[in-house]
């Protein structure tokens, strides 16, 4: 790859080959301030970008701090400045919550169902909004993946549909919203993920369709966002024998993958970055951390991405030096991805920075986190979510003088929000537990089972098909998957909210209590009649 202009080589010509590798490196860490330890990522690794998870988080305050922190640590070294991103898609994976002062967001494929692009571009502006008060410049979103397989357990909401044109459109206008607002947009999982039974988190799965299929459903959001001009794309951890028949090769590990088919047949040029190279499908398949690192930026990875560990990352770190130094690796592997990330910090304004903001600028930004403004953008989406898949019965709106049970399969606060004599059950519920529900049901009560991925939890399908057999008078809600409803087909009263986060729930009380209508339409295709 050229590098576009003097100043990005003359940037890449002043580091140091300690320096190149460590801008390679994406990081996890622990604590919520700047640890001995992350200093020493920063001084002596030379690391290229940091991720945030849940333990990173107390407070906007103490998030805004540490980002700042982080950067004048950088600056101080004389290294490039940071990549600092978080996995914040909305929905199910959100590691800014509301109960720490932050907004959460109804997921990709709650957006979806509200069958208007404008809430797309909306969610995503506030998204970015959100995360660039608070020091953030790279998100790990969109989801490009096609959610077409109702058992996959790492998906699912997280996409925005079953069908690719859909993903597709609905992705780029994330990609152009967030990127507009100065955020780096990272679509996920290449070349696809959304037809998998297996959880890459904990082993290594495989698409095993032929190159057509593949051309017709998995690759054609990731097409689309390169026509955007999305700044990054992800790996998936997955084999795809159709383009490299290596037994137990994972995508992220492929020169057919990352090289073949993505820069020489699909012409990306942006950041490529891996996904975590820790997980189940990565370490199980052989490939300890660093053998890992070596091999994915060889396939044609740029950044990598690592859970927390400083002892692992050392040791990623002296064996990418040890692999350049003899030739495993080549200058020119190396210099081509650092060149990119480089390129992507000018462009988005992370390499040479703005002066520092003032107080009272810093102030203003952060006071719009978590703020009844941001709320607000969430729940009118959240509302037009709400999806009524069908209502034989017409028990929505509730009646007024009905009398409910609300059966929740977890802490969702259904019942609370409702003002319901609530009961809640495990994921798995018990006969003990079902018997007890089936008898508080035997008074006439309307029942309402928030189930939570029923396919995986058979179970729930127990409990409602259970209800549905004394003829009690039942809702089902699906409080995550919307294929929860193939678990029990004769639910006569079904609706799906895509998540069970704050915005989601609050919408789904308006709409049972006709204060709100159900205006959702599924983005995906289910097995059974609506």
């Amino acid at each position: 790859m050229p590098i576009p202009n003097r100043s990005l080589s003359q940037s890449l010509d002043s580091l140091s080959l300690e320096q190149k590798i460590g801008q390679l490196m994406l990081i996890g860490f622990d604590g919520t301030t700047l640890t001995p330890e992350l200093r020493e990522g920063i001084t002596q690794l030379h690391i290229g970008g940091v991720i945030f998870y849940d333990r990173n988080v107390a407070s906007p305050n103490q998030v805004a701090q540490l980002n700042a922190d982080l950067q004048n640590a950088m600056r101080a070294n004389g290294d490039p400045a940071l990549l600092i991103t978080i996995d914040q898609e909305g929905g199910i994976v959100a590691r800014l919550k509301e109960e720490k002062g932050f907004t959460e967001f109804p997921s990709q494929m709650a957006v979806a169902a509200t069958n208007d692009l404008a809430n797309a571009r909306r969610i995503a502006q506030a998204i970015s909004a959100e995360m660039r008060a608070l020091g953030f410049n790279m998100d790990l979103t969109p989801d490009l993946d096609v959610n077409n397989n109702a058992n996959n357990p790492i998906i699912g909401t997280r996409a925005f549909s079953s069908d690719p044109a859909r993903v597709a459109e609905y992705g780029v206008a994330y990609i152009e919203a967030m990127q507009s607002a100065g955020m780096i947009a990272i679509g996920k999982h290449f070349p696809g993920h959304g037809d998998t039974a297996v959880d890459s988190h904990v082993a290594l799965s495989s698409v095993p369709h032929d190159r057509a299929r593949l051309e017709s459903i998995e690759f054609v959001p990731f097409k689309a966002a390169m026509r955007a001009n999305v700044a990054g794309i992800m790996s998936a951890h997955i084999t795809f024998p159709a383009i490299d028949p290596t037994p137990g090769l994972a995508g992220t590990l492929s020169p057919n993958v990352l090289t073949g088919l993505l820069r020489d047949e699909m012409h990306y040029d942006g950041l490529v970055m891996t996904d975590e190279l820790t997980m189940g499908a990565i370490a199980k398949s052989g490939y300890p951390a660093p053998q890992a690192a070596s091999a994915a930026l060889r396939a044609g990875a740029d950044i990598l991405l690592f859970q927390t560990g400083y002892a692992m990352h050392r040791q990623v770190h002296a064996q990418l030096l040890d692999h350049v130094q003899r030739g495993v690796i080549s200058q020119t592997r190396l210099d081509q991805a650092v060149a990119r990330i480089l390129r992507a910090k000018q462009q988005f304004g992370i390499l040479n920075p703005r002066p520092e903001r003032s107080e009272a600028e810093s102030k203003d930004a952060l006071s719009r986190v978590g703020s009844p403004e941001m709320k607000a953008i969430s729940r009118a989406v959240a509302h037009q979510a709400v999806t009524l898949v069908r209502d034989y019965a017409n028990r929505v709106p509730l009646k007024l003088d009905a009398k409910l049970l609300v059966i929740e399969t977890g802490n969702f606060g259904i019942g609370k929000l409702l003002g319901a004599t609530t009961m809640q059950v495990k994921a798995q519920p018990t006969q003990s537990e079902i018997a007890s529900v089936l008898k508080i049901a035997e008074d006439g009560r309307v029942v309402i089972v928030a189930t939570s991925d029923a396919a995986k939890n058979r179970a729930q399908a127990d409990l409602v098909n259970a209800l549905l057999k004394l003829n009690a008078p039942t809702i089902v809600i699906a409080t995550r998957s919307p294929y929860d409803l193939l678990a029990f087909p004769n639910a006569p009263t079904y609706l799906a909210i895509y998540g069970a986060n704050p915005p989601m729930i609050d919408a789904l009380a308006e709409v049972l209590t006709g204060k709100a209508s159900a205006r959702g339409k599924l983005p995906v295709e289910l097995a059974v009649s609506p």
